[in-house]
């Protein structure tokens, strides 16, 4: 379900976005409408100033021709020729712009003919010697002429308008669409990046709230744990107790030893927890610290707290390869401390670690220790422990023939060196 609404989202999210591209092309097309519409409205507005600016210089050139006649000056002659070759410029700027419309060509066209009409018919005036009378004819024909001037400029001028008005009123509409068209986008993005970003909001929330929710749990079962661990650890430390009683209850020497044997067991498993409850983790324990206090336990219990030296490495192992390499050197240990006095040379163990492959090395200068794998059976149980010990975590062990050492090494993938403070 989730996974569904997610993709619903990811459909709508590219749905609007698909939508701001339309729109936007929509946009640029509008604007470039706007851009050509004005080109147009400047286009009319030019028409217009051109045809007035002819008649003016058609009108400017009647002038310079009355006051050529009254004066006969030849400034009077040179303006009326510049007014004229204005005019003839202006008539033809204003045939290129209309090009494009035939109608206006035409217009256009009549209106060049007649005022070159108009200005020949000026000059023919001026021609005419001093005191010469004008001809009338010519004067009303000329100003004939000049009112079909007037008259076809504004026709010109007058559809030009109409068309003005159009193309502003086309600006105008295009002008609202793209502002219209613009706070529709703009609405548009801003609720698509708010329904992301709501959205990213959202998802980061749950997301929290779940990483919460499970480092949560896991601090509730790290705490379950250890709370076993503690529990077991004190069931631990009372069976020993118990143990401990029984053997100062006891007559017989067999059980006596039976029962201190199984005291020391349960003290080197003791010790493991105490180790792993002290730790960081509930899964590993710190080996190399554990074997001197371990070591001191054990020799306590049969009256030789002096005579095991321990030189080991600070290693960390997983509880279940520590718990059966401490009973395995508590099975190796209880013979020889067992047989010890006073006078016996001291026991030295030794833990080293190269690379992933731990190794353990107890020797007795005494000969106290098996001197092979019979003889280690001959003395009781513990090496029935240690076998199934060994196969378990796969460990090989050996044994000097003179009685004088034990050897024992494992592989551990998992073992880490603890790094000096």
């Amino acid at each position: 379900m989730e996974m569904l609404l997610r993709q619903r989202v990811r459909l709508a999210g590219l749905a609007a976005l698909g939508g701001i591209v339309a729109l936007l092309l929509i946009m640029q097309s509008i604007f470039a409408e706007v851009v050509s519409s004005e080109k147009w409205v400047n286009h009319s507005h030019q028409v217009r100033t051109t045809a007035v600016l002819a008649l003016n210089h058609i009108l400017s050139a009647e002038s310079s021709q009355r006051l050529y006649l009254l004066v006969r000056g030849p400034e009077a002659r040179d303006h009326f020729q510049g007014y004229r070759d204005d005019a003839t410029n202006q008539l033809l700027a204003l045939s290129t712009l209309v090009s494009d419309n035939p109608d206006q060509t035409r217009r256009v066209s009549t209106l060049t003919a007649l005022a070159n009409a108009r200005l020949d018919a000026l000059q023919v005036l001026m021609q005419t010697p001093a005191g010469t009378p004008p001809d009338s004819i010519t004067v009303e024909r000329g100003e004939s002429l000049m009112a079909e001037v007037r008259e076809q400029v504004a026709v010109i001028d007058g559809t030009e308008q109409a068309l003005l008005v159009q193309r502003q009123g086309r600006v105008a509409t295009l002008r609202l669409l793209f502002v219209a068209g613009s706070v529709v986008i703009c609405l548009v993005a801003g609720g698509l990046v708010w329904r992301l970003s709501s959205g990213a909001m959202t998802e980061a929330d749950r997301e929290s709230r779940m990483r919460q929710q499970l480092q949560e749990m896991l601090d509730e079962k790290g705490r379950l744990l250890r709370e076993i661990n503690h529990r077991v650890g004190n069931g631990l430390s009372m069976i020993g107790t118990l143990l401990q009683l029984q053997t100062h209850d006891t007559k017989d020497p067999q059980a006596e030893r039976a029962l201190a044997e199984a005291r020391t067991r349960v003290l080197a498993i003791n010790e493991v927890h105490k180790r792993m409850l002290q730790a960081e983790t509930v899964d590993e324990v710190e080996f190399g610290a554990l074997l001197p206090a371990f070591c001191r336990e054990v020799a306590a219990e049969y009256g030789a707290l002096d005579r095991v030296q321990v030189t080991s490495t600070p290693v960390l192992l997983p509880v279940e390869t520590g718990v059966a390499l401490a009973l395995i050197l508590n099975e190796m240990l209880t013979p020889t401390l067992r047989r010890s006095d006073q006078l016996s040379s001291p026991v030295t163990l030794g833990l080293t670690v190269v690379d992933n492959r731990l190794s353990c090395v107890i020797d007795d200068p005494s000969g106290q220790l098996p001197a092979d794998m019979g003889a280690a059976r001959l003395a009781g149980i513990g090496m029935t422990v240690v076998q199934a010990l060994c196969r378990q975590i796969g460990a090989e062990m050996a044994f000097d023939k003179a009685g004088t050492q034990f050897y024992i090494s494992v592989t551990v993938p998992k073992a880490r060196k603890v790094r000096a403070a």
